[in-house]
């Protein structure tokens, strides 16, 4: 497998910014490259560019190097391309192209967040690749009512946007790990909390999923 360590050099960490109580500020979310490695003989790549862009992805990348359940593991190890449908939607009404049609599509890369080689008791351990993602974000948006506003309207359409292309993503992740042996999972809040990464109150013995 070709990890994917030249895409973290270029797309850094976004800064974070702070309100003047410490908090961050709304919409932001924690990033930063994790220095606080424990056991990087089971890192795959340049422990230099671990990268994780929420807290959530920090409390995963915790777990990932202190469960013994892990016996290797990276982040954002590779780029699975896929068909982005919606990108030039406004584009295709504009000119009157067909939006169906797939040269009016755009090819993307995907850069999954974690790759993880688990043992769970088998005869041989499993690989996983996993997108950190809030259910929220899983949910079909619920198109407004006509008589909805202005801003409603550009909310769902910005939100039926991210959730197709999201879609797009993980059916082209979810493909190629098939490909190769290994499965693909989303972890959620739910997901985290269930596992105790969610606040360091790791379940070791726990490496269920669903």
């Amino acid at each position: 497998m070709g990890f994917n360590d030249s895409y973290k050099r270029w797309h850094v960490p976004k800064k974070n910014n702070f309100n003047e109580n410490g908090s961050l500020k709304k919409g932001e979310t924690h990033q930063g490259y994790f220095k606080d490695l424990k056991n990087p003989g089971k890192y795959v790549g340049d422990p230099n560019l671990i990268i994780y862009r929420s807290s959530w992805e920090f409390a995963l990348i915790k777990w990932c190097d202190s469960s013994p359940s892990i016996l290797r593991w990276s982040s954002e190890p590779i780029k699975v391309p896929y068909y982005d449908r919606v990108s030039k939607l406004d584009e295709c009404k504009k000119l009157g192209l067909d939006p169906n049609n797939p040269r009016n599509w755009v090819v993307k890369n995907y850069n999954v967040d974690f790759w993880v080689e688990i043992d769970k008791g088998g005869s041989r351990p499993e690989k996983w690749f996993i997108e950190v993602k809030p259910k929220g974000k899983l949910k079909k948006p619920v198109p407004p009512s006509k008589t909805s506003s202005l801003k409603e309207q550009k909310r769902f359409n910005m939100l039926a946007k991210e959730y197709l292309i999201n879609e797009a993503k993980f059916a082209a992740i979810d493909e190629w790990a098939k490909r190769n042996g290994a499965y693909f999972y989303v972890f959620t809040e739910d997901v985290m909390n269930r596992l105790g990464i969610l606040g360091g109150r790791f379940d070791f013995d726990n490496t269920k999923v669903k």
